[in-house]
């Protein structure tokens, strides 16, 4: 089965999906050192880091229809900082929101599972 891997970090969860038995089509990330410690990973051959196509830049432009009806799981947890009590908290209207974005690929990818992890905070009544 295959997966993709949306806002990866470092790629802690990517590596319990890829325990679980999937294959990555994309990981996706915009921080450079978190991409930076993929790459040395991968540069290592550390297993299963070393097969992975990783894509480093905005989530938002990334091309979902390469890998449209080829991703059984979609996982990802997008920044909570928008849900966030301390900061400015935007909820739904702050710029870096990207749930609608995780919506889309799902739309897009129509996988077969999507675990999305974010705060408890971001179903609360102060962000409807």
């Amino acid at each position: 089965m295959r997966a993709i891997k949306l806002f990866a970090g470092a790629g802690g969860l990517a590596l319990g999906v890829a325990e679980a038995g999937f294959t990555h089509g994309a990981v996706v990330e915009w921080d450079r050192h978190c991409c930076a410690s993929i790459r040395e990973n991968q540069r290592r051959g550390v297993d299963p880091v070393a097969g992975w196509t990783l894509y480093q830049g905005d989530i938002r432009d990334f091309d979902f229809s390469q890998l449209r009806g080829e991703i059984d799981l979609l996982a990802g947890g997008p920044p909570c900082q928008p849900f966030s009590l301390g900061g400015k908290h935007g909820g739904l209207a702050d710029h870096r929101n990207m749930f609608p974005t995780v919506a889309n690929a799902a739309r897009m990818l129509r996988p077969r599972a999507i675990p999305v992890h974010q705060s408890d905070l971001a179903g609360s009544a102060q962000f409807q």
